[in-house]
């Protein structure tokens, strides 16, 4: 019996050594870390938890403002009195311009102007007595902090959180058939799928309320005093080298597509739509090279609708011989080069022209895309209407491989800018230099000036420190900017616009000085799920909804998750949000499936409110998977990585990581190397040798591709166990 004791003594006291010895990280449950930060962010009606850098409505009479607030009490004031005269009782300002596009010109952001929240998503709506704007979690915090207390929050994808219609329905008094509620509208700006969502929920509500479309855009009446002009730059030509086809063969392709759908006219409303059709950029969008313009595709000729034809085409020699303007009689005439048979016309005579057009003889079907205004729509008779995703999202998605090389190119030459950079900043900080994030951005910017393609910035960067980078698309202004330190997190979302047919979007996060235990374990899990999401093979026919789980699984399992998409496709120097792909929970309507030749971000985050965010984006494009087998006789796609910037060893828990992980890690920290390395050491040896330490192979401690850490204690453990249980057995 002692010896039976002793033994078991024996055995607990190898349990307990190893218990010490395994990183303290990987026990999930009552070990799961969770920050007081956390704990702080529930306000649960303590008034005291509301931030200083937020909005406190809590006292009607006396509401409390941070600097960065937008008073819109004056411009609301005006809106209503116009709402008056045209006796509407409801008016929607939609966050897009007449083209339905997300990214718009200065002079057309109407909703940002009207509610104060600056965020690119959202939707407010005006009544005779409320005011209230929708927008998802991107914004959340950013609205709080910019919305005075006139305007009620709507967030968007929450409980309880009702629709446009819905709100308008309960808020809006009863009309008569006779006297109908009206809900007034620019027809220009609102989609008809978006139009017919509200007229139907009216229909059905039974309170007699009614859409009314009203040609005068009420904002614009109001929006007197600093309202920015809309800009009218000179055109661009993209490089055959990096298009891969000229615009007539592209005219040649959407014919065939149009006679397979049996229509004879397309409308293309799309910015990015028609300056890719005609390989042709702009500079009329902040950030975008797009240029105000819509196409129409008929059967026998293409007419592209743009401002100023003379200073933009007649007087350009260039682009008036890309565009064939030199020998249109000939070409129109030729049955072999009828493909470039292309008129010019004026941008603001579109919508007439429309008419025109739709009317002529031989139309009797009008391809329109589903995401195009009710205006154009309603130009167009409607038992002439084909309403569907125009093919040009698909044939702008999927790059050929000519687009392919320039989004790669495009991506070197940015992380070359961005390994300068960092390095530049982490000296800086530790020098003690006087860095903020408006500077640090700026800064950025000079190392993007110096590669030979950059044109501009794809988007305005998100710089930002500390607890500035909880809030998921925050902008620093000189309200909020503050000094970057070693003593928090830095996040910095920022990309370019590449003239070799690139648009880039790359996240890093970083720390300067010592991370806590909860940047490390945040900083860790992101980037697994980002490892993750890139290891992930699917078939042909997956839409990125059905993979989105990988990236987020680690931080489910922590209890953690993030209010934002995973994924967005990318442009060939376009947008640098492009459809109709998309990584994310949830269905939308008009998605398209993955496929060979698409181009990603993967980029999950974490962000604790009012602390610190955690975002790590990195470029991807959908290639074939290399499978032993091909079930159902379908491809297999996997991702591959064409951004190339280093993670920041410092923030890694590499104990949790898995040898597959693992591998991956030190793989892609070797393409780094590969790729940027040897155009980075000739321009920057300095910058080069910082990257050489960031990207340091990891040991992994065991080879089995699917024994993560946890396996392996256990599988001793229960060894162990095995043991001293044969030794009791044999004793008795």
């Amino acid at each position: 019996m002692v010896e039976k004791t002793l033994l078991l003594a024996s055995f607990v006291a190898i349990v307990l050594s190893m218990c010490d010895a395994l990183p303290s990280a990987i026990p999930e449950g009552s070990m799961q870390f969770k920050s007081a930060s956390i704990k702080r962010s529930r306000r649960a009606g303590n008034l005291e938890d509301i931030p200083d850098t937020q909005r406190d409505c809590t006292d009607p009479d006396n509401p409390k403002y941070p600097a960065t607030t937008i008073l819109t009490t004056e411009r609301v004031a005006a809106l209503r009195v116009e709402m008056e005269k045209i006796n509407a009782l409801a008016y929607i300002v939609p966050s897009e311009d007449s083209h339905n596009s997300e990214y718009i010109a200065s002079c057309h952001k109407r909703r940002p102007w009207i509610s104060g929240l600056t965020g690119s998503a959202g939707l407010a709506i005006v009544t005779h007595n409320e005011s209230a704007v929708w927008t998802d979690g991107r914004y959340f915090l950013q609205a709080e902090q910019q919305l005075d207390c006139g305007w009620i929050l709507m967030r968007s994808g929450e409980t309880g959180t009702p629709s446009q219609s819905e709100w308008l329905i309960d808020v809006l008094p009863s009309g008569t058939a006779g006297d109908p509620s009206k809900v007034a509208f620019d027809p220009t700006l609102l989609s008809l799928s978006t139009y017919n969502s509200y007229k139907d929920a009216f229909e059905k509500s039974g309170k007699h309320i009614e859409m009314y479309p009203h040609e005068d855009n009420l904002i614009d009446i109001v929006w007197t005093t600093d309202r920015p002009p809309c800009t009218n730059e000179p055109l661009m030509i993209m490089d055959i080298q990096w298009t891969g086809q000229e615009w007539w063969d592209k005219v040649t392709e959407v014919r065939g597509k149009m006679e397979e759908a049996s229509t004879d006219m397309m409308v293309l409303h799309a910015l990015d739509d028609t300056a890719w059709f005609f390989n042709l950029r702009g500079a009329d969008i902040p950030y975008n090279p797009v240029f105000f313009a819509y196409t129409i595709i008929k059967k026998d000729k293409t007419i592209l609708y743009i401002k100023s034809v003379d200073k933009l085409v007649t007087n350009v020699a260039d682009v008036k011989e890309h565009l064939k303007q030199n020998d249109q009689t000939s070409v129109c005439a030729s049955a072999e080069n009828n493909n470039q048979c292309l008129d010019i016309l004026e941008y603001d005579d579109f919508l007439d022209e429309l008419k025109t057009q739709a009317s002529g003889s031989g139309i009797n079907k009008v391809w329109i895309s589903d995401s195009a205004s009710y205006g154009i729509y309603d130009s167009v008779d409607e038992d002439k209407h084909y309403a569907e995703a125009v093919p040009i999202r698909i044939m702008k998605a999927v790059k050929n491989e000519n687009e392919i090389a320039g989004m790669k190119e495009g991506n070197i030459q940015d992380a070359i800018a961005k390994i300068e950079f960092l390095h530049w900043m982490e000296n800086a900080i530790k020098n003690g230099q006087y860095v903020t994030e408006l500077s640090a951005d700026a800064k950025l910017v000079s190392f993007r000036q110096e590669q030979p393609d950059f044109v501009m910035p794809s988007f305005g960067s998100i710089s930002a420190f500390g607890p500035n980078g909880a809030v998921i698309h925050y902008t620093s202004t000189n309200e909020t900017n503050v000094q970057i330190t070693a003593d928090d997190m830095y996040l910095l979302d920022s990309g370019g616009q590449y003239k070799c047919g690139t648009t880039t979007d790359t996240t890093r996060t970083m720390h300067f000085g010592t991370p806590k235990e909860a940047h490390k374990q945040a900083y860790t899990r992101v980037m697994l799920g980002a490892i993750d999401l890139s290891l992930c093979i699917f078939p042909e026919g997956t839409y990125g909804r059905d993979i989105d789980v990988h990236a987020r699984q680690h931080l489910w399992n922590h209890g953690w998750n993030y209010r934002h998409g995973t994924g967005h496709g990318l442009g060939a120097m376009l947008n640098v949000h492009e459809g109709p792909h998309r990584i994310s929970i949830g269905y939308r309507p008009g998605q398209a499936p993955l496929e060979y030749g698409m181009f990603s971000s993967d980029e999950p985050g974490y962000y604790e409110d009012n602390d610190f965010g955690v975002r790590l984006e990195t470029v991807f494009m959908v290639v074939q998977a290399d499978t032993p087998n091909n079930f159902g006789d379908l491809k297999y796609f996997t991702f591959e990585e064409v951004a190339f910037v280093p993670f920041e060893p410092k923030l890694i828990m590499y104990e949790i990581m898995s040898p597959e992980e693992l591998n991956w890690l030190n793989d892609y920290h070797q393409k780094v190397r590969e790729k940027v390395g040897p155009r980075l050491k000739e321009k920057n040896e300095d910058a080069y040798d910082w990257m050489i330490r960031q990207t340091e192979a990891v040991p992994v401690p065991y080879d089995s591709p699917t024994d993560s850490a946890q396996t392996i204690f256990a599988n001793v453990i229960l060894l162990v166990t095995v043991t001293v249980v044969s030794i009791f057995t044999s004793m008795n």
